[in-house]
């Protein structure tokens, strides 16, 4: 435990601890917050030591080493400290018991060197030492004369050498900073909204610099994961290798909106920028233009007039159609066929108050052209919807990353159009070039074109940008998948595995990879997994029958297969689904009339067939042949003959 007592200053959150003076201030306006000796000595322990375990015994023998008293008195003073911090009852943000044993300081501390803020607080420290007004006449004029010209040498050594060695230094320690992270804001209130608050202010501020091109900015995707804890920033940061961490609070009150805000960098730990505004909650669209800005500022970007521009764009004024959209898009990062469901009523529902809202057509453009993976059922109106939304979109802004992604999906996925689908991956990429999704789907166009080596730098580009995505991990199986390299596939998977187990579609394509090696008693349950994670999905299903059927387990596949004729008759199923369940069985020409159709239905899984060896069996038939050329398969004919 912590022991070194020089002079120095703590800031954490809306507070700073100057051990000089034993005083504690609530900032920025460096008010004073009175506290007895014994509850700043506990205090300031806790934090010397933040984020370590300091047992009661430490404190007591700490604290009152020299008093004979009762635990009772640690645990009176813990609770006048948490009243005077502010804490809620009901969630400690600074101060965490560890039930038998003692406390642990929570909040994110940052120490600088004594007092920074002397002139703010001198004349408090008179008014404390008036009984000491005497002292000062008791020294000679001369002397007066002598320290106040040395206290001006002094300061004028100071700041010749900040002026010196601030032009050197303080660009090297912007200049490290390349990539940023923005966690979810946290809300002081613990509700569902409140919540959804905090997403969203560090959404908008991540699109915002993720717009300037300046620096390297973690989506959504890999944040969000952190909105439900409390971590300690720079220890995210080095998780998912960022330079830069920026985390914030808020608070509601009376129709206002209070926000804490705190730039660290990640390899020192040094706090590089730290402010609190104060705004009505009608102004929150100018305090997210205001964070975005300060923290280009801090960070010495270099800005072009595009940038600027990109960091004042406000895609609407409407509160309620802003809340809206951090609905859908905090349901369209879960990935589930319910969730997606959701996101789509939100972003219609956002667009409704707020027809020119470009982000919200960008959003449900993207949301319907995942439809068909993470959806138990096809639903055949999405693309042409996911078309009609992004074109929205791009005529309200040509440079959504979001909007050319969705594109590039309707071109792959339902017109077929290779050369087309890949402009618009490049478009996407060009419009932001961290956009992690618009990488990881473009790199797995590349693994159906049979591009391999292409296709994994793409989708590695996506791992890098968000490490964290459970999408964007799965996804690194693809390209070995589509290589046949099984192998290669089975051992990308585990990462995202280790994420989530349930994963559906890690957990198909790790079932995928064991067809592949004919472990087909392997393979079952993987499939079994991902069909009861996904919500019964018929693509799932199907391939679940295909490996019953080559294990010997017919009986079974034919119940399997009844499940998906069930289903077929409430609702559509995808043809290709159809086709892969009667080549699975041995029913050939049934397979081929359904692949047909799904070519003429434009059916969004036909794309798959590159990867599929579950037509083996019918690979050499003129009728498969005839839709290979159709499809101008050429560039992969090797996965396919």
């Amino acid at each position: 435990m912590s022991t070194d007592r020089t002079e120095k200053s703590y800031v954490f959150e809306d507070f700073r601890l100057d051990t000089a003076r034993k005083l504690l201030f609530r900032l920025p306006e460096e008010k004073k917050v009175r506290l007895t000796n014994k509850a700043f000595e506990v205090l300031l322990t806790l934090v010397e030591n933040s984020g370590e375990l300091v047992t009661k015994d430490e404190l007591m023998e700490r604290v009152w080493a020299d008093s004979f008293v009762e635990e009772s008195n640690l645990t009176q003073t813990i609770s006048v400290l948490r009243r005077k911090l502010g804490e809620d009852p009901n969630q400690h943000r600074f101060i965490v018991t560890e039930p038998g044993k003692g406390y642990r300081f929570v909040a994110r501390v940052a120490e600088t060197g004594g007092n920074e803020n002397e002139a703010l607080t001198e004349p408090q420290v008179r008014n404390e030492d008036q009984n000491d007004k005497g002292a000062a006449g008791r020294i000679s004029n001369k002397l007066k004369v002598f320290l106040a010209g040395l206290a001006l040498f002094l300061l004028a050594v100071v700041i010749a050498g900040a002026l010196y060695f601030g032009k050197t230094s303080q660009p090297s320690s912007t200049s490290e900073v390349r990539s940023i992270a923005v966690l979810p804001f946290k809300n002081i209130e613990s509700g569902a909204e409140d919540k959804l608050l905090g997403i969203g202010m560090a959404d908008a501020v991540i699109t915002k610099l993720s717009r300037t091109k300046s620096i390297v900015v973690r989506q959504t995707d890999t944040v969000i994961r952190y909105a439900d804890a409390t971590p300690e920033a720079i220890k995210v940061g080095r998780d998912i290798n960022v330079d830069a961490v920026l985390e914030g609070n808020i608070q509601k009150a009376e129709r206002r909106i209070r926000v804490s805000v705190r730039l660290f960098r990640v390899n020192d730990g040094a706090l590089l920028w730290a402010e609190r505004f104060d705004e009505w909650e009608t102004n929150i669209f100018a305090l997210q233009d205001s964070i975005a800005e300060k923290v280009a500022r801090s960070l010495s970007l270099e800005l072009d007039p595009e940038d600027r521009e990109s960091l004042r764009r406000r895609y609407t004024d409407n509160i309620e159609a802003y809340q809206l959209y951090n609905k859908g898009r905090y349901f369209w990062n879960n990935r589930n066929s319910e969730d997606l469901t959701k996101s789509i009523a939100f972003y219609e529902q956002a667009i409704a108050l707020d027809p020119e809202y470009a982000l919200a057509y960008a959003g449900l453009a993207e949301t319907f052209v995942v439809l068909h993976t993470y959806s138990p059922y096809q639903t055949q109106d999405a693309f042409p919807k996911a078309k009609q939304a992004a074109e929205k979109a791009l005529s309200l802004d040509n440079n959504l990353a979001e909007a050319y992604t969705a594109l590039a999906m309707y071109k792959e996925q339902h017109e077929y159009d290779w050369k087309g689908a890949e402009v618009k991956f490049r478009q996407a990429i060009s419009a932001n070039p961290s956009y992690a999704t618009a990488r990881q789907w473009y790199g797995e166009f590349l693994a159906f074109l049979g591009r391999t080596e292409e296709a994994v730098a793409e989708v590695e580009k996506a791992v890098e940008l968000d490490p964290l995505s459970l999408s964007t991990n799965t996804a690194r199986a693809f390209p070995h998948l589509a290589a046949r390299q099984y192998d290669e596939a089975i051992a990308k998977l585990k990462p995202a595995l280790e994420l989530d187990k349930n994963f559906p579609l890690a957990l198909y394509y790790l079932g995928r990879s064991y067809d592949g090696k004919a472990l087909y008693e392997r393979s079952v349950p993987e499939y079994r997994k991902a069909i009861e994670s996904s919500g019964r999905s018929t693509y799932f299903i199907s391939a679940l029958i295909y490996a019953l059927a080559r294990n010997g387990k017919r009986t079974e596949a034919e119940r399997a297969f009844a499940e998906i004729l069930e289903i077929a008759g409430e609702r559509p199923v995808s043809r290709y689904v159809l086709a892969r369940c009667y080549a699975a069985l041995g029913k050939n020409e049934k397979a081929l009339d359904e692949l047909e159709k799904a070519y003429e239905e434009r059916d969004s899984l036909m794309i798959v067939m590159g990867i599929e060896q579950i037509f083996d069996d019918i690979r050499d038939e003129t009728r498969f042949q005839e839709l290979v050329r159709k499809l101008d398969l050429d560039q992969v004919s090797s996965s396919v003959n």
